[in-house]
């Protein structure tokens, strides 16, 4: 139903759903009063909100696509298209006119700096030995030499005290003592090993610059030179507010899936409510369609709903709602107010009581 129904209607609509609840004939006839009419609001505007600056920017290298995007004379007189949906956050990266160019880099030759990690030499020291990875290269290298080659004396070998026999069966002779069974079994005795990252040279070449004793300088990226500029960036983004008056809530799930709600699309700042909102709904509204600061569209949709409240003297214990649907009016029907109220009180009354019971009990039990 595309326009508001009639008192008449509404009265007809409530009175054929009420018999159908099974309420005496003419429901809605003797004391029924006229229908209290309200009208349901659903608001919500988005605009878009333009702002504008400039920064300087300096990149490394010569940057192609800097040069290719557009330029302007005065960040706040250029103009841009405001957006066809309001929704949409769009940018615009400008160059203005005449401050591109390049410089050098002053902290690099060519791209790259003297290696600091090997001080540009392309190698670092290592050392030519490294100690074995049992013993340690300690004492326990040999028993009886220590690792030095020279045995404590022409006695017997001597036995470190606390080894088991699984100790001293993992020995074996020692290359530099000549003495069996008391020689770490990796190292035989000799403590180290040749460095395997360098054999034995005593230097290695550098991971930081590969050997090529120069390293590539980040802050440039190895291009020697930057792309000045001033960038203009202009931002459209959205910006929402809504208001919104749907009535009860246990109606809204009906009103809403069901309701044939009227919309009004405002897209111009001099577009007008339409006539047929009263003074508290237009001054709801209104304060959200004044122009903003910087706004360059918008999109402002009044959804509303015409609704029905109807006092069935038959039925006195219920509130009957109508309001249009695609179908024709539809109603459906809640407890008023004051039963729910007596429902509660009887509810807490009940659960007072059933507290105080099992108080009761269990001090007699006590």
């Amino acid at each position: 139903m595309d326009r508001r129904p009639s008192d008449a209607e509404i009265l007809e609509a409530v009175e054929a759903y009420a018999r159908r609840r099974g309420v005496a004939d003419h429901p809605t006839g003797l004391g029924a009063g006229a229908p209290a009419w309200q009208v349901l609001l659903d608001f919500r505007i988005v605009r878009s909100v333009e702002t504008r600056g400039e920064r300087p920017m300096r990149e490394p290298g010569s940057r192609d696509d800097i040069a290719s995007r557009p330029t302007y004379t005065g960040i706040g007189s250029h103009r841009v298209p405001p957006p066809d949906d309001p929704e949409l956050s769009r940018t615009w990266l400008l160059v203005r006119a005449g401050s591109l160019g390049e410089e050098r880099c002053a902290d690099c030759d060519g791209g790259t700096n003297k290696c600091g990690t090997c001080g540009g030499r392309g190698v670092r020291d290592c050392p030519r030995f490294v100690d074995c990875p049992v013993c340690e290269g300690g004492p326990d290298a040999c028993w009886e030499c220590e690792g030095t080659g020279r045995p404590r004396s022409r006695r017997p070998p001597h036995r470190r005290a606390g080894t088991s026999p699984a100790d001293r069966a993992a020995r074996v002779r020692c290359e530099r003592c000549r003495v069996d069974d008391v020689a770490c079994p990796k190292c035989r005795g000799r403590r180290q090993f040749d460095c395997p990252g360098c054999h034995k040279s005593g230097q290695v070449e550098c991971t930081a610059c590969s050997g090529t004793k120069r390293v590539t300088h980040q802050e440039c990226q190895g291009t020697g030179r930057f792309t000045v500029w001033t960038e203009g960036w202009i931002l459209q983004n959205p910006q929402r507010a809504k208001e919104r008056r749907l009535g009860r809530l246990d109606l809204r799930r009906a009103t809403g899936n069901t309701g044939h709600w009227h919309e009004t699309v405002l897209r111009k700042t001099t577009d007008k409510l339409p006539d047929d909102l009263d003074d508290s709904d237009e001054a709801l509204i209104a304060p959200h369609l004044t122009p903003r600061k910087d706004e360059v569209a918008r999109r402002a949709t009044l959804r509303r709903l015409p609704l029905a409240h109807v006092r069935v003297p038959a039925d006195p214990h219920r509130d009957y709602f109508a309001f249009p649907s695609h179908t024709g009016i539809e109603v459906t029907s809640r407890p008023t107010t004051e039963r729910v109220r007596h429902f509660a009180a009887i509810a807490t009354a009940s659960v007072a009581l059933v507290a105080l019971v099992v108080v009761l009990v269990l001090a007699v039990r006590g």
